[in-house]
């Protein structure tokens, strides 16, 4: 009975997805009063239609262009999902040609006073900023947004770039109630289509032919004082690979923790160009290699210019280095000079957009202005330093060889074998650190020789983070001590990050946060602002309530606020890898004096808990010597990345963790 009434809904979901008018301003009442997503009632918004469809567009006297159109229906269920009324379209530009957006429309539809109204996208709603010297983007956000609401908006993109096709989205955040794509593309272009390989999930996709004719008129003249015009048709015809997707009911990316980027997971389409092949013409292959395409850039995006310029820092660095003899005081010197000298301004990309003099003059650049004046700088103090190309979190992993697969550039220094990334971009980034945006897989390192190499971005050095708490009860038990903690590495960048900008009193209180009845003072904090230098924090606490008291008994459980008190893995399975920052080393030492009058009656065991293969070691040391008690409790995480095969046997390791931390002892009247 219970498949037959499922079977029912189905159905009666399929018929309501038949029945409904996806032409655009179509929107019902039955939408904007629907209350939640009748499938994932935890959604925030869902989009109830969406159709891309992308073609080429011949004009006789322009010829090709690339255009574009998008036409999307979103509900918003509450106020968490408000996010998506925003809109931003970015596009690209050169100095010699752009991408137009335009043709923009949009509306939010409201039930008010029991009726459907509507309300306009205005143009003074719409913005355009130039967020970098290639990127454009336009921003829009919906009317009279409220709990409720759905909008509604399509936009063309017109593009003169017609050898590259943006990736075609297939699924979002968000569930998608009904999506189409159609991908028309003629016979002249070779494209190759990728599905995403870190999607879990590949949806088919209708490949089909068709011809097509392009009609236009032919004007033919006479001589100077002919004024006759005459009129002929011409055509061209020409075959189309067409591209069909149709699909109901797309689930929403899910969210889980330890993530890379989980729009890296989403299902799309990627087109890659492989051949041209016009009329009249010879076929151009444009399939690359990676050796190929770092070359290219090196040579042509201006890399190789801008890290050939000194004529304008020789003196100032001739300066700093000129008491300085090791090359290891060297490198920190004019790593500290261009991050004291240079703030970046938040754009990203390989290439210098300012160009590295105006960065130094002005103190302000984008990846590229700031990390190829480090090199510039590297390389007229006799060091091998070479850009890397890379491609951040939020851009994704390359899937085959193009230009477009990189949007980043960092340092790089070769000694002996030894590699030395550097990223002058971040305030907080020892050398040898890179920010969590870069830490990506892989990049590519370009030679002055024009040769290239990959070169691992994953940190590999295990950064440890250590704290000791020194503890005892006093005469009213309460739990009295000192928090000495120590961090290095990665862990001491992560908290500059966090914390450096933070005020004391706005810190104490951030200290005290779910650790119970807790009076934290005195907290210290030294090295903070020596980047890569450790850091070290100190302060004393009190803290109630630490005890329960049962039938003259005292439980207490010794890990107190440092325990691990929750597993972080609580879903029956896993879909995306687990991705942990860094590998690192976490260790919590709790010394506890026994009360006086007191005796230890039972104490957890010492445990030791391997994860594959030495992947992860969890230990737990319990020692009592006399009146004092001493529980070590670490956590060796030797790789950063998991598969989802890998997820059962993680829960289980961090479960274990959360056992033994909620273990507690149980004190006697001696």
């Amino acid at each position: 009975m219970k498949h037959f009434y499922f079977f029912i809904i189905s159905l009666f979901s399929v018929c309501l997805l038949q029945a409904q008018d996806y032409k655009f301003g179509k929107v019902s009442e039955e939408e904007v009063l629907e209350k939640e997503h009748p499938q994932y009632k935890e959604a925030n918004a869902a989009i109830l239609y969406r159709k891309q469809r992308v073609y080429y567009e011949i004009q006789k006297n322009s010829g090709l262009s690339l255009v574009t159109e998008v036409h999307e229906r979103i509900k918003i269920y509450n106020k968490e999902g408000f996010d998506w009324a925003n809109k931003t379209i970015s596009v690209y530009q050169n100095s010699s040609d752009q991408e137009d957006v335009g043709d923009i429309k949009g509306y939010t539809y409201n039930i008010v006073d029991g009726k459907l109204v509507d309300e306009k996208l205005r143009r003074n709603g719409i913005f355009e900023e130039e967020a970098s010297k290639y990127r454009l983007k336009t921003k829009f956000t919906m009317p009279a947004v409220s709990e409720g609401s759905v909008i509604e908006y399509k936009y063309t993109i017109r593009s003169p770039f017609t050898t590259s096709i943006d990736d075609v989205p297939l699924q979002f955040e968000i569930p998608v109630n009904r999506l189409e794509a159609e991908v028309k593309i003629p016979e002249f272009y070779g494209f190759r289509m990728h599905y995403n390989p870190k999607s879990p999930i590949i949806f088919p996709i209708d490949k089909t032919r068709e011809n097509f004719t392009y009609n236009y008129t032919q004007k033919t003249r006479g001589g100077r004082r002919v004024v006759k015009t005459d009129y002929s048709q011409e055509s061209i015809d020409y075959m189309l690979d067409v591209y069909n997707f149709q699909r109901d009911d797309i689930p929403p990316l899910k969210k889980e923790i330890y993530v890379d980027y989980l729009q890296n997971y989403a299902a799309y389409l990627r087109w890659e160009l492989q051949y041209t092949k016009f009329p009249n013409s010879t076929i151009e292959n444009y399939s690359r290699t990676w050796e190929g395409v770092a070359k290219s850039i090196y040579n042509d995006a201006g890399l190789k210019q801008e890290v050939s310029k000194n004529n304008f820092f020789d003196k100032d660095i001739d300066e700093l280095l000129s008491e300085t003899k090791d090359n290891t005081s060297k490198i920190a010197k004019i790593f500290t000079y261009v991050k004291s000298k240079t703030t970046w301004n938040d754009f990203v990309g390989f290439q210098a957009e300012n160009g590295i003099k105006s960065a130094y003059k002005d103190g302000t650049g984008n990846t590229g202005d700031i990390n190829l004046l480090l090199i510039s700088m590297l390389r007229y103090a006799g060091f091998d330093a070479n850009p890397v190309l890379v491609s951040t979190k939020s851009h994704g992993t390359p899937i085959y060889p193009t230009r477009n697969g990189f949007n980043y550039v960092i340092a790089a220094i070769e000694d002996q074998g030894e590699v030395i990334l550097l990223d002058a971009t971040d305030k907080y980034a020892a050398i040898g650190e890179l920010p969590e945006r870069a830490m990506n897989w892989r990049g590519r390192i370009i030679r002055e020789d024009g040769s290239s190499d990959w070169v691992n971005l994953m940190p590999k050095v295990k950064s440890e983070n250590a704290t000791m708490l020194n503890m005892q009860f006093d005469d009213e038990m309460v739990l009295k001590g000192k928090s000495v903690r120590n961090i290095n590495g990665l862990h001491a960048k992560k908290f500059r990050d966090s914390y450096v900008r933070v005020a004391e009193k706005d810190y104490v209180q951030i200290l005290e946060k779910d650790k119970g009845n807790i009076v934290i003072s005195d907290v210290a904090i030294s090295n903070e602002k020596a980047i890569g230098e450790d850091i070290k924090q100190t302060y004393n606490f009190e803290l109630r309530d630490a005890m329960e008291v049962i039938n003259g008994k005292i439980y207490f459980k010794p890990m107190v606020f440092a325990a691990l008190n929750e597993n972080p893995f609580k879903g029956e399975d896993r879909s995306y890898p687990i991705f942990f920052d860094f590998p690192s080393s976490n260790s919590k030492t709790i010394n506890l004096l026994i009360p006086d009058g007191y005796e230890v009656e039972s104490l957890p065991e010492s445990a030791i808990v391997n994860l594959k293969n030495g992947a992860g070691v969890f230990k737990f040391v319990v020692a009592l010597n006399g009146k004092f008690l001493r529980i070590n409790s670490s956590l060796d995480m030797n790789n950063m990345v998991f598969t989802s095969l890998d997820y059962e046997g993680l829960k289980n390791f961090y479960g274990e963790m959360v056992n033994k931390h909620s273990e507690a002892i149980v004190l006697s009247k001696s």
